[in-house]
């Protein structure tokens, strides 16, 4: 049975060209059997605007070198996790001066082995974890992000005063080289008074990529508004940037008109058959 706990579940470096970076990893085997595992480092790019990454087709960089430190491991080479035991294991990447300033997306692999020989053979059962590698290329600790915002919008298209939940929409893309996390808020106002202020989920955005926005709570405001017009805003932190995306939009008072009109309706009505007049018997 596959039952790995691999950490940490991601890492985010900003490295030097031609500099080394080491990385920890504990492989935890839940299982009540010994595991025969290996390790490799493939690379991905994102697909999509919900986070997705695929690894068909892509090339790896050679001025990224994989390898781990200890002298008895090797990417590739098989060993056995015992039951309920941790093994910890040193990645090192080595930057060639020759890589370009830009992002590199990588995932550390820990695999079952289809097959085993000795006592912890098995089979017909496999599986595989990976932990995400965020490596940014930079001259610079903090490399200059630019980001926009697109297709910004408000459902539904026909809003309520008292019947209407409002949903935001939008994606965020990130024009740099490197990738970036949304950290900011949206912020609905009416006449320049704050409505209500959501903050944004720090997602990551990659390089030269874009991703629909999403919020810690869910992007969304729920009645009763007063009519009228709307301005929902996108700010970032500053480190990220200092322009701001807005979008307006208008609510309607159409149940209370139906309250009024129902009413007014009916009144007309009864009013009506009683000025009717009444015909003489013959």
């Amino acid at each position: 049975m596959f039952d790995i706990t691999l950490k940490p579940a991601q890492i985010e470096f900003v490295a030097l060209p031609g500099g080394t970076i080491t990385q920890i990893y504990n492989i935890t085997n839940n299982s009540n059997t010994g595991l025969t595992v290996d390790t490799s480092v493939l690379p991905w790019k994102p697909t999509g605007f919900d986070g997705s990454v695929s690894y068909d087709g892509v090339i790896s960089d050679p001025n990224i070198q994989f390898s781990l430190v200890s002298p008895e491991d090797k990417l590739g080479s098989p060993f056995v996790l015992m039951p309920k035991s941790t093994r910890q294991v040193i990645l090192k990447i080595n930057i060639s001066p020759d890589a370009s300033l830009n992002d590199y997306y990588y995932t550390f692999f820990v695999s079952q082995r289809q097959s085993s020989p000795g006592k912890y053979s098995f089979s017909g059962t496999s599986g595989k974890i990976g932990s995400h590698l965020l490596l940014s290329v930079s001259q610079t600790e903090n490399p200059a992000s630019q980001i926009s915002v697109e297709n910004f919008s408000t459902l539904p298209s026909l809003k309520d005063i008292f019947l209407t939940r409002i949903t935001f929409n939008a994606q965020v893309k990130n024009d740099s080289k490197y990738f970036l996390k949304t950290i900011g808020n949206l912020t609905i106002s009416k006449n320049n008074l704050v409505i209500k202020k959501i903050n944004l989920l720090p997602q990551n955005v990659l390089a030269n990529h874009s991703r629909n926005l999403q919020c810690t709570e869910s992007c969304t405001i729920s009645p009763p508004f007063w009519p009228g017009t709307y301005t929902a805003t996108i700010s970032f932190d500053p480190l990220v940037s200092d322009k701001s995306f807005s979008t307006t939009f208008f609510v309607f008072p159409f149940s209370l008109l139906i309250l009024l009109i129902i009413p007014a309706v009916f009144f007309f009505i009864k009013a009506k058959n009683k000025t009717k007049p009444t015909k003489n018997p013959a």
